[in-house]
């Protein structure tokens, strides 16, 4: 996982497969908090704690600017045909506002849990938690299964090798 606020992509790099990485960067950290919300109460690792706090923000940030910047006007000008595309990238510009808002909640949260802070109310942060990676991998999962897929790009040899499982070897 990387405090980076932004992804860069290597010359030549297909944004598609650097947001796959990303997303796979996201999912780790979703099981990082998730490590943390089943430690609760008792068992909390701080050091755990101030790690995740400190990527979190960045992260999601980095991932969603690129997101937005860079592959959704590649998928809106790909999939201009599909009639709803525009209706989903903005749905998807919200829940990124959405969850910028919340990763900063819960950036707080996880310093006060580091800190080992006695004003801080556990079943609260668990549930705060909880619902974080639970939205963010449904989000994940939305844009994996229906927006990247549907953008296979066929035809194209410089995705056609990200979106196609059989042509790694």
């Amino acid at each position: 996982m990387s405090n980076e606020a932004t992804i860069r992509l290597a010359h030549g790099e297909n944004p598609i497969a650097a947001l796959r990485k990303a997303h796979k960067e996201q999912l780790l950290l979703c099981d990082r908090l998730e490590e943390i919300a089943d430690s609760l109460p008792d068992s909390v690792n701080r050091q755990k704690c101030i790690y995740a706090a400190r990527a979190l923000g960045p992260m999601i940030r980095g991932v969603h600017r690129f997101e937005e910047d860079v592959v959704f006007p590649m998928i809106a000008k790909r999939l201009a045909d599909h009639e709803d595309i525009e209706t989903t990238l903005t749905r998807l510009r919200f829940e990124h506002c959405e969850d910028e808002c919340f990763a900063e909640e819960l950036t707080e949260a996880l310093h006060a849990l580091g800190a080992g802070g006695a004003e801080i109310n556990i079943e609260a942060t668990g549930y705060m938690l909880r619902g974080f990676f639970e939205a963010m991998r449904r989000h994940i999962a939305f844009e994996s299964e229906h927006l990247l897929r549907e953008a296979a790009f066929e035809g194209d040899p410089q995705t056609t090798d990200v979106m196609d499982p059989r042509a790694h070897h």
